[in-house]
């Protein structure tokens, strides 16, 4: 690896850690063999600069905190959908079975006698128990011993009870929440929003995100259902990596807010992807004229 700066190297070593760095210099390693074959070596490719390392680093930072800032606005609108939608059932339909789908009462592991529902209930009242918000000091002494309602429960929710409480409603309500944001169908929206929760983890934990795989891959629905999704709707690879989540983000951020900036922002990110013989945005899933498309026009 070329490093025309030793200092400089050094320094970034010790801010940003040998190990954390070396998943971003991992695809510069030699390599030999193919498929399930290939084997990774410890020597770099020629030419390979530790300062483009650097600049790959910085440029998945940044696009982190483009992700999270999206998510965040996903999140917001979907937890107000879900109080309200299930609010009609009842200020405590979160925690009233007859409220949401049977298969919620389900054992949450083999042989447990927690069901997805009861332990729900219980991260969720544990969060409660131990929340130093106003709002939530606010309630427990003016009602001690109370459950608080859905509105004030909802405020306590991450993307992951979100996402799962959403799995756990009726059809019936979890279709008309889809709907509402354009999505076709409530087993499209529950993979999406697994997939969301795992991309807001990695970038709230500062991991490589740029050429990750999807651990959870989202649904994706047809071209007819919708046209805007439909440019890589046969292309695997970018349904699977970085560039899909953005496309479901873009998506949802179009009933959300459809004034938003974040579209343009996001492209003239990517645009700033470092100049590489060895490296390309590519393997993010982004395909070519990516930016051409309906839904980032």
């Amino acid at each position: 690896m070329v490093i025309s700066d030793d200092a400089l190297a050094q320094t970034y070593l010790n801010r940003i850690g040998y190990y954390r760095l070396s998943g971003y210099w991992f695809p510069y390693r030699q390599s030999s063999g193919a498929g399930a074959s290939r084997i990774v070596q410890d020597n770099f490719r020629s030419g390979t600069k530790f300062s483009e390392v650097v600049e790959l680093y910085v440029f998945d930072k940044k696009l982190r905190l483009l992700m999270l800032d999206v998510i965040e606005r996903i999140e917001i609108a979907l937890r107000v959908q879900i109080t309200l939608e299930l609010g009609k059932l009842g200020p405590l339909a979160h925690r009233d079975p007859a409220a949401l789908h049977p298969n919620f009462q389900r054992p949450a592991a083999p042989g447990s006698a927690e069901s997805h529902h009861s332990k729900w209930l219980r991260l969720h009242d544990e969060a409660f128990a131990r929340s130093k918000e106003e709002f939530a000091k606010h309630f427990k002494r003016k009602y001690p011993g109370e459950d608080p309602p859905i509105w004030i429960a909802a405020e306590l929710w991450d993307f992951g009870s979100m996402s799962v409480l959403y799995s756990g409603m009726r059809k019936n309500c979890q279709t008309d929440v889809a709907k509402l944001f354009g999505v076709p169908s409530f087993q499209i929206m529950e993979t999406w929003l697994r997939a969301l929760n795992v991309t807001r983890n990695i970038c709230a934990h500062h991991s490589r995100l740029w050429n990750k795989p999807n651990a959870v891959p989202p649904r994706w629905p047809s071209p007819s259902d919708c046209p805007d999704l439909g440019h890589v709707a046969t292309d695997t690879h970018a349904k699977t990596r970085l560039y899909g989540m953005a496309c479901i983000c873009a998506f949802l951020l179009r009933t959300i807010n459809p004034n938003s900036t974040w579209v343009s922002r996001f492209k003239a990110h990517a645009a700033t992807f470092p100049n590489s013989t060895v490296v390309n945005i590519a393997s993010a899933g982004f395909p070519v004229d990516w930016d051409k498309a309906n839904l980032w026009t």
